[in-house]
């Protein structure tokens, strides 16, 4: 459905349901009663009106943003962000993480790159908390001294978000550049910390790749195979996570590789 025809749709929903609300103590109550139960609860017409106008000011502001998302429109729509955010300077999460989407939508890492850097410039605090998404220009081109250096300046800090993700990313780093000491460390402790299947499987398959076995990872992969046995309950579980993790939509090949080996008996 068409976003002009939901948000028209919405009001007449809206408007219809305030119609019967105002109408009904008319219809149950006689008039008199009626304006007295208005005069005692006029506030909860106030506080409708106000969620009303609210919800639909909301929708106007963003109405060219909708509009450019319903028609996959990624030049517009890039356009529009990009004049949103470094003109303006409104470095709002949800332009970071839509100029993050649409760049990766059309293979433009140039745009997460310049991203970086205006939020490195401008927002330097703000960098913790995209820090895994903003490294993703050098981790996909497999420039693992770039990732190195990005990742390693985040993954210890406290307020950096998905920091076992970003400490992951580092260690992937690390594999390639061939220093598995240090990686296989990293990835210990990311299985020592609570967090999600995925990354705790490509943690494991991480492990794997550099010839680490030990007790706890057999029996964490026997956590995952008891609970994600089944395709279904496991792709379900990723497209979970998918919608608040963008990185993960990077790494479906890998994850590919890791379920199949994870399946495997060469992994029991």
């Amino acid at each position: 459905m068409k976003f002009k025809s939901i948000f028209f749709l919405f009001n007449i929903v809206v408007i219809l349901s305030f119609a019967l609300i105002f109408l009904l103590p008319i219809i149950l109550l006689s008039g008199s009663y009626s304006i007295v139960f208005w005069k005692d609860n006029w506030y909860l017409a106030v506080l409708f009106l106000i969620l009303i106008a609210g919800l639909d000011g909301y929708f106007i502001f963003n109405w060219n943003l909708f509009i450019f998302l319903e028609k996959e429109d990624w030049p517009s729509l890039t356009a529009y962000l990009e004049e949103r955010i470094y003109e303006r300077g409104q470095f709002r999460k949800q332009y970071i993480r839509l100029m993050i989407n649409t760049a990766l939508a059309v293979s433009n890492l140039d745009k997460i790159e310049r991203l970086s850097r205006e939020i490195s410039e401008r927002k330097p605090l703000l960098l913790p908390r995209y820090a895994l998404l903003l490294g993703i220009p050098p981790f996909l081109r497999d420039d693992s001294t770039a990732s190195l250096v990005h990742y390693g300046e985040f993954k210890d800090a406290k307020n950096t978000a998905d920091r076992d993700w970003v400490k992951w990313a580092y260690a992937f780093s690390l594999i390639r550049e061939g220093d598995r000491e240090m990686a296989e460390e990293i990835l210990r402790q990311i299985l020592d910390n609570k967090n999600d299947y995925v990354l705790r499987l490509l943690t494991l398959f991480s492990l794997d790749s550099i010839g680490h076995k030990s007790d706890n990872t057999e029996a964490e992969l026997a956590k995952y195979r008891s609970k994600f046995s089944d395709d279904r309950k496991w792709t379900s579980y990723c497209e979970s996570l998918r919608g608040k993790n963008i990185f993960i939509l990077l790494l479906t090949g890998l994850l590919d590789e890791a379920r199949s080996w994870a399946k495997s008996p060469a992994a029991a």
